[in-house]
């Protein structure tokens, strides 16, 4: 993961993801952005907000800058 912010429905296990990807529990200005994201989703597809925004959500985000830099350097 090189840059960004992934949010999952879902539970996600630090053995799941790769050592350069950091999981947390998305904070309150995480939940605006995935409440406007859901929003939008729930406009297209007829989904319900609430239900899905019900769901747990996990917030994925690199933990370095660069995590590849090294290979990319002469």
């Amino acid at each position: 993961m090189h840059s960004g912010t992934i949010f999952l429905r879902g539970i996600i296990e630090s053995h799941q993801a790769r050592k350069e990807v950091g999981i947390a529990t998305p904070d309150t200005d995480d939940m605006k952005v995935l409440e406007g994201a859901v929003s939008a989703y729930a406009s297209h597809f007829d989904a319900s907000v609430d239900e899905i925004l019900s769901g747990q959500f996990v917030k994925l985000f690199p933990l370095y800058l660069r995590p590849y830099g090294r290979l990319y350097a002469c």
